[in-house]
């Protein structure tokens, strides 16, 4: 159910337990306040278009508080003339909230009133618990998945680098090992061959000598 009310020289689209802002009313806050300006109420498929009115239609309303709007400035000046002024406004509003449409010129007592309140609240309430059961399953639910998939990049990143490591050291370190061993054999053979040579030109000699 919603229904078209005109306050203050504006239109508003109401429903139950809706809130909205008006211009201010000489309402103290927390009291009850009856909107007869309704130029249409629709009720499912029941809509009634007033003309301009709704005939006793009526709109229960409760004050929640007063405040202040936004400030809207206002700056004037005159080109040429050196002319400028500043200035601004804020507007003053009541904020409403609503209790309950009737629509055959009944107006709403206080009982039906805290009842149709009742009636709209649960909903929001359920469906405001519901919103965060799910979130909380689906927190839960990333928590949990996070936590099972940190272990298993662990593990394979462990046995995929343990592999590399050992054949990197043993590729590493078999071609300097075999370079070393040929480089330390070779002098060592070279040095052997011209020992036997020089004492085998050493005996020639004193063989020659005798």
């Amino acid at each position: 159910m919603f229904a078209l009310v005109r306050t203050g020289g504006r239109q508003f689209k109401i429903s139950p337990g809706e809130i909205f802002k008006v211009d201010r009313l000489a309402a103290e806050p927390a009291s009850s306040v009856v909107l007869d300006e309704v130029l249409l109420v629709s009720d499912g498929d029941d809509v009634t278009v007033g003309t301009p009115l709704v005939h006793g239609a009526n709109v229960a309303c409760t004050v929640v508080r007063h405040e202040r709007g936004p400030k809207v400035r206002v700056f004037r000046f005159k080109a040429k003339k050196g002319y400028r002024k500043r200035s601004g406004q804020r507007r003053e509003l009541t904020v409403l909230r609503v209790d309950g449409v009737s629509p055959d010129g009944k107006r709403m007592t206080m009982a039906e009133v805290t009842a149709t309140s009742k009636a709209v609240a649960k909903p929001k309430a359920k469906a405001k618990s519901k919103a965060a059961g799910k979130a909380a399953t689906k927190t839960a639910a990333k928590a949990a998945s996070k936590a099972a998939a940190k272990p298993k990049a662990k593990a394979k990143s462990k046995s995929a680098a343990k592999p590399k490591a050992k054949a990197r050291s043993k590729s590493a370190a078999t071609p300097k090992a075999k370079a070393k061993s040929t480089a330390a054999a070779k002098p060592k053979a070279k040095s052997k061959a011209k020992s036997k040579s020089k004492a085998s030109a050493k005996a020639k000699s004193k063989s020659a000598g005798k």
